[in-house]
């Protein structure tokens, strides 16, 4: 599964399953240190991570909200370079032209 994450590619890879393939690549997830081997890749802006888990990645990799400072990992709002959690925090910080959308 790949998707577009800000001008990056993102790209997870699941380890394989195979016995002999999981003792040689056991992954240590690089937030917390874990060693699992069901750890995955993700390949950011052509850097790859290794993560135990998604809270481990989103961690690392989530933007965070400028007004509020939380992790966005949601669709959260961008106006000119700058990222918001939502249009809420957006306005507060003096961006107009933003709408939550319901």
């Amino acid at each position: 599964m790949a998707q577009d994450l800000d001008q990056g590619r993102v790209q997870f890879e699941q380890q394989p399953r195979n016995t002999d393939e999981r003792e040689l690549q056991t992954g240590t997830c690089e937030v917390c240190g874990n060693e699992y081997e069901g750890a995955f890749y993700v390949i950011a802006a052509g850097q790859r991570h290794v993560f135990d888990s998604f809270e481990c990645a989103i961690h690392r990799l989530a933007p965070v909200c400028e007004h509020c400072n939380c992790k966005i990992i949601g669709h959260g709002v961008e106006s000119g370079g700058h990222f918001f959690c939502c249009a809420n925090c957006a306005r507060h910080a003096g961006v107009s032209t933003v709408a939550d959308h319901v």
